[in-house]
């Protein structure tokens, strides 16, 4: 497709991850999101900041934090060539099911120009342990205007098939970590406990 159609602590983690991915492997955008509100309440252990290096050394960050009880205000940075070509974007995320799986709906707040705003970008997860997640864009041939019953049903019949993720994956490493008070006020960052892990 063109580039022009296109539970805690630890849930902060997976969404950047998932956000970063789905950006460095140039996903498909669209219109509509894969589900118009959250399948499930916040998960903590998305909450953090990953990074991930790519071939040439540079070091991509994304930080998920708690936008509320459901959603997750994700920021990524993507490196250039130099400092002043780093693309940034900002994403309000939440959990999507489709069936019995679940993906992530990331809608575009702001960017560097790559995602348009407003447009919604979809990510699978796996988180492989505490420090660690793998991000898969998936490979939808949908219209960008598809709608988000469309959308459901192009991920379910590919779901089925064994065609829905792209061969790429990014891999992620949870730097530092989010908390989020009882009262639901963020905590200030604090280092990973377990950074050899």
């Amino acid at each position: 497709m063109e580039l022009g159609y296109r539970q805690g602590m630890r849930a902060f983690v997976r969404l950047s991850a998932i956000a970063a991915a789905v950006l460095l492997m140039a996903g498909c955008y669209f219109d509509q999101p894969l589900t118009g509100h959250a399948s499930k309440n916040l998960n903590t252990w998305l909450l953090g900041v990953w990074e991930s290096k790519d071939e040439s050394g540079r070091v991509s960050r994304i930080m998920v934090t708690p936008a509320n009880e459901s959603r997750y205000l994700v920021q990524v940075a993507v490196p250039g060539k130099t400092p002043r070509t780093t693309k940034r974007y900002e994403f309000e995320a939440w959990s999507s099911k489709v069936g019995s799986s679940n993906f992530l709906t990331l809608r575009c707040i702001e960017g560097s120009g790559d995602v348009p705003t407003g447009a919604h970008v979809f990510a699978h997860f796996e988180l492989l342990n505490q420090n660690n997640v793998r991000i898969r864009g998936l490979q939808l041939e949908s219209a960008p205007s598809a709608s988000s019953f469309e959308l459901r049903k192009e991920v379910r019949e590919k779901l089925k098939a064994g065609t829905l993720y792209a061969d790429k994956m990014a891999d992620w490493r949870r730097v530092e970590e989010v908390t989020w008070g009882k009262d639901g006020e963020s905590i200030p960052f604090a280092p990973v406990r377990n950074p050899t892990l």
